[in-house]
């Protein structure tokens, strides 16, 4: 009897610890796509200014109080014209590509997809496309 007693302890105090081990090996985490798929989400193949370069600069650079009308001065990001402007005289790449200052600090950085595919659209000769 005193046998059985122990097993039956021994089996509750191993259950109960299995399901204190599996309450507490779950938890938050954050999972970003970029380092689950390196290589594997951006593709930046056939980069078009309207579908993909145009939306980087509308969410990362032509915001209010930056790259838009009554923003940084001289510099306007609302279009092709104003964005082109920048890559031909060679200030686009340099500040968002090569010192990576821009978007400024306190901004959200471009990622690493979108500074491939930013570099992709200048490399072939950034197209109106």
């Amino acid at each position: 009897m005193t046998g059985h007693r122990i097993i039956r302890s021994f089996f509750a105090i191993a259950i109960i610890g299995l399901g204190l081990l599996g309450i507490t090996s779950q938890g938050c985490y954050y999972d970003n796509v970029e380092d689950l798929f390196p290589g594997g989400v951006c593709d930046t193949t056939a980069v078009s200014f309207s579908a993909d370069v145009q939306p980087i600069i509308d969410l990362k650079c032509a915001t209010p109080g930056c790259h838009v009308a009554g923003g940084s001065p001289g510099i306007i990001m609302t279009n092709y014209a104003g964005i082109k402007a920048k890559v031909d005289d060679g200030s686009f790449e340099n500040r968002a590509l090569v010192q990576k200052n821009m978007p400024p600090s306190g901004s959200q950085d471009l990622t690493n997809c979108e500074l491939d595919i930013l570099t992709a659209w200048i490399n072939a000769g950034a197209p109106d496309n």
